[in-house]
């Protein structure tokens, strides 16, 4: 029962809306009630309090919502290790960011294909800190993201670095330059990753450093599927920032170039994941081995 009234708890913290939370979980609004009173009964604090017409959180109830949201994360992976455990399986749940995606899945894969047949797995594409915040809770066993987490409970593994490149249509008039100026970017229509992206942040880190920000660009879209931004700039309706590795074939087809942008240099890591608790876990031992030993014979060209 304890379960049902957590999930109605977290449910109804997100909706701010006892009406929607009953449709939500199949269940009648006096139960939703019924389920919340309980817990605050339970617990002695009071959990919504209202402003009018709207529901607002209280801080006691923020500490049981995240605690919440902690105990399902813990008894949804005790139910999946033990259906495991009888099937003689392990599966496993990564997170993973979306510029690291197109590199790391394929590599991932090999890891698995090599060294564990039997196991099985489901990516999660998703923001860092969505990411960050999952494996907090248990529901993600590591992630590779772009970009160093700064939560102490986290450990990382450098992977990689990767290059952010600012790229055009080859028929962009600023190709024939030796080097372009920010003030000539200025007039270029830009399309951009959405601002709680890693490479959006890293560009916008770069534009602070020329006193200017994202309003002093004429930005036409922002998106956050890459291969539809790399298509769109092949197209010609714009420039971009991007990961250079996830357009590394269209820059070596000559489909996309990339434009020298005066004192454009930016680099940042990919980071394996994953909780402090979980440095011995042999599978994510092998992964750094592995991807680690691989990227060696890569860089040596061999």
């Amino acid at each position: 029962m304890l379960k049902e009234r957590l999930k109605t708890l977290i449910t109804l913290n997100e909706e701010k809306n006892y009406t929607k939370t009953a449709k939500i979980l199949n269940i009648s609004q006096p139960a939703v009630s019924q389920h919340i009173i309980a817990l605050e009964n339970e617990y002695r604090v009071v959990i919504f309090k209202r402003k009018g017409k709207i529901l607002k959180t209280t801080e006691e109830g923020e500490i049981l919502i995240k605690n919440a949201k902690r105990l399902l994360a813990i008894d949804k992976n005790i139910t999946k290790e033990l259906l495991l455990t009888k099937s003689q399986l392990r599966k496993l749940d990564i997170g993973i960011t979306l510029t690291a995606s197109g590199y790391f899945i394929p590599e991932l894969l090999n890891v698995f294909k090599e060294k564990f047949p039997e196991i099985r797995y489901n990516f999660h594409t998703d923001l860092a800190e969505n990411i960050y915040e999952r494996l907090k809770y248990y529901e993600l066993d590591f992630a590779i993201v772009d970009g160093k987490p700064l939560n102490n409970n986290l450990e990382c593994d450098l992977l990689l670095y990767d290059e952010l490149v600012l790229i055009a249509n080859p028929n962009n008039p600023l190709k024939a330059k030796k080097e372009i100026t920010i003030e000539e970017i200025k007039e270029e229509k830009f399309i951009l990753r959405h601002k709680n992206a890693n490479t959006r942040i890293v560009f916008e880190k770069f534009l602070g450093k020329q006193q200017l920000n994202t309003d002093d660009l004429d930005v036409i879209l922002e998106i956050d599927n890459t291969a539809l931004i790399k298509q769109l700039i092949i197209d010609g309706y714009g420039i971009s920032v991007i990961s250079k590795m996830l357009c590394e074939e269209e820059l070596k087809n000559e489909t996309l170039i990339v434009l020298p942008l005066k004192d454009f240099s930016l680099k940042r890591g990919i980071f394996l994941i994953y909780l402090k608790e979980n440095i011995d876990d042999y599978v994510i031992k092998n992964i750094k081995d592995l991807i680690t030993f691989k990227k060696g014979v890569k860089e040596n060209g061999n």
